[in-house]
């Protein structure tokens, strides 16, 4: 079985001896094309695996090692012993991966999102010099806002709010890729949007990055450098035990600051704060013409 996702502009390639379900979610990123960037090759193994390698990471139900030839990452149960198998990333390799599943644990590769989940999808962005914000994306006037904030403080209340009054299009309620393209910082619809059920494929240059808090009056204020950093790196995923991985993410906001302001937008759930934005950013388009 052979299928193509088209993610973040990357055709990346899952070949498998099963079949799975296809989620509804990787409805809009199905490519039809039969060329692809990086490809991931599904491997039945019927024994397990005892790594001898040095362990940078066991957390979470996954187990890292470093392998001879790159990273190693085992996925294991609840009580840790049982594990379903083992995705070889090669570290002179951006384009190949394999997951080698155990065939006890093959009932665990149901559908689209569990096959995601064993594919170790943010590294495969980073290498690509792209980032995953924890944000909701709407579309307006060609050009793309984020909403980030941590869960609960209201980022699909604005996105809503914005495609009720303003008629903007809400890509995905929950996650934003986010890459230099050409010399421009694009947002990038995902397969992934949490409880929000919202995700488009999607492409357009990033106008802005509003920060939330919740607040009984509705004010804006833009974010210096640092204080965007802060509240953009904490929502932004990473594999903490990655040195590398940490690096690239800083360099990739740090990059991305210089060119997309990052505002602090305290509000209520109202009108208000949609004109209260939407002044704001027109404004700058304003002075920038």
């Amino acid at each position: 079985m052979k299928n193509i996702y088209n993610i973040i502009g990357k055709k990346i390639l899952i070949q498998s001896d099963f079949q799975y379900e296809h989620d509804r979610n990787f409805d809009d990123f199905e490519e039809k094309s039969k060329s692809y960037d990086i490809k991931v090759k599904f491997i039945e193994k019927e024994i397990p695996y005892k790594f001898n390698y040095p362990i940078l990471y066991d957390k979470n139900y996954i187990r890292i090692y470093q392998g001879d030839k790159g990273l190693i990452r085992e996925f294991t149960g609840l009580t840790r012993n049982r594990c379903y198998g083992c995705l070889f990333e090669l570290s002179d390799s951006n384009s190949y991966y394999e997951y080698h599943y155990y065939t006890h644990a093959k009932q665990s590769l149901k559908n689209t999102y569990n096959i995601f989940e064993r594919i170790a999808f943010e590294h495969i962005l980073y290498k690509a010099n792209t980032f995953i914000l924890h944000s909701s994306y709407i579309k307006y006037k060609d050009k793309g806002i984020l909403f980030s904030a941590p869960s609960g403080v209201g980022k699909s209340t604005q996105a809503s709010l914005w495609e009720q009054y303003e008629k903007a299009e809400i890509i995905n309620g929950d996650r934003t890729a986010i890459n230099k393209n050409n010399g421009t910082w694009c947002a990038y619809g995902l397969p992934f949007a949490g409880s929000s059920r919202i995700y488009k494929n999607v492409t357009t240059p990033l106008e802005a990055i509003v920060i939330l808090k919740q607040s009984k009056e509705n004010s804006i204020k833009k974010l210096s450098t640092l204080e965007g950093f802060k509240y953009i790196y904490s929502e932004t995923t990473i594999n903490s035990w990655n040195r590398d991985f940490i690096n690239t993410i800083i360099n990739l906001i740090m990059d991305m600051l210089d060119s997309v302001d990052v505002y602090m937008l305290s509000c209520r759930p109202d009108r208000d704060a949609v004109d209260l934005l939407k002044n704001k950013l027109g404004d700058i388009n304003k002075n920038e013409r």
